[in-house]
């Protein structure tokens, strides 16, 4: 299993980088692989520094921690309810924060206001407050949470959610409309080195956090009786991790846009390649998310260039008929 787990490692490692690669050279002005390491490594003019660091590193490393943070949340939301189809966005986190963007744009016609936190900090209040309804449906009165009730309760709270999020829009003259609309479907252009400094310590050390608590998250995906006879308090362990799940997400949709698919999609090919074992498990998915993002960006950028597609449509045109895959190989 390690000697497998090292191997993935590597080839995702290598993939990652390539993608990483790509991405930066890809723009409205070429550059050769000698330009863009001569740049790299300080030896830029004013013009060429602005475009390759102010411009597209900061969107690669963006698109590489975006990724890494939506797919941890991803595993973390199945781990917790025992189920492949779990996800962020089907769980109504994402839709949380991205009701309490549209709130903020409908009401004061900025996402702005409070300077950089704005957006991070509607979006995680939306996310926890949709977060706490779906866990506080899902008891029900019972002693313990059904992890079926609680996809249920987020497939449906998401769902109202975003049939309020279309009666806000729909009131919104063409400017709050427009920002809305590219938020909601998701994109990493017009970021700065803030958003960076912002995003990329929360990431890191949200994940470390889980990794260094793997053994724990090991036992929460037993059944509810087998963790509780192993000494887990479930309904307090499954809680702070929920909570651990929606603050990356929700810092990742504020940044990023309102990005689906990546929570749903990492967790399971990296659960196909090398098992549930959260010492393994966790570093592939976050491999594997950063992959899908950087490289579904560089292809939304090089598919009409000079022109972009936007991240959100690439990711659900990889994502959706995935989706469908998943769902004819689950049983329910």
């Amino acid at each position: 299993m390690k000697q497998r787990f090292y191997t993935y490692l590597l080839i995702l490692s290598i993939i990652l980088l390539i993608c990483m690669y790509g991405h930066l050279h890809t723009g409205f002005s070429d550059m050769s692989t000698a330009d863009l390491l001569r740049i790299l490594l300080g030896g830029g003019s004013d013009v060429e520094n602005l475009t390759v660091f102010d411009f597209r590193l900061v969107r690669t490393i963006l698109a590489v921690f975006i990724g890494i943070g939506l797919a941890l949340s991803g595993a973390i939301f199945q781990t917790i309810s025992r189920n492949e189809l779990a996800s962020p966005s089907l769980l109504g986190v994402n839709a949380g924060a991205g009701l309490g963007v549209v709130l903020l744009v409908f009401y004061t016609g900025s996402t702005t206001s409070l300077g950089i936190w704005t957006l991070p900090l509607v979006a995680v209040i939306g996310a926890t407050v949709a977060a706490l309804l779906i866990y506080f449906l899902s008891y029900r009165g019972s002693a313990t949470i059904s992890p079926y009730r609680l996809i249920l309760t987020g497939i449906s709270m998401s769902a109202g959610f975003h049939a309020i999020q279309i009666v806000l829009v729909t009131r919104l003259d063409p400017n709050k409309f427009y920002l809305v609309n590219t938020w909601t479907i998701g994109t990493i252009s017009g970021n700065s080195w803030s958003h960076v400094w912002l995003l990329v310590p929360i990431v890191i050390v949200l994940g470390l956090f889980l990794y260094a608590r793997y053994m724990e998250l090991n036992l929460l995906a037993l059944a509810d009786e087998t963790a509780i006879g192993l000494g887990v308090k479930i309904n307090r362990t499954r809680f702070l991790y929920l909570i651990v799940a929606v603050l990356l997400a929700a810092f990742c949709v504020a940044v990023g846009g309102s990005i689906g698919f990546v929570g749903l999609i990492s967790p399971h090919i990296a659960r196909r390649l090398i098992g549930a074992d959260h010492s393994y498990f966790l570093p592939l998915t976050a491999l594997i998310g950063a992959i899908l993002v950087v490289g579904s960006d560089w292809i939304g950028r090089a598919i009409i260039a000079p022109d972009e597609i936007l991240l959100g449509i690439i990711i659900s045109l990889i994502g959706a008929p995935y989706f469908l895959y998943i769902l004819a190989k689950t049983k329910l």
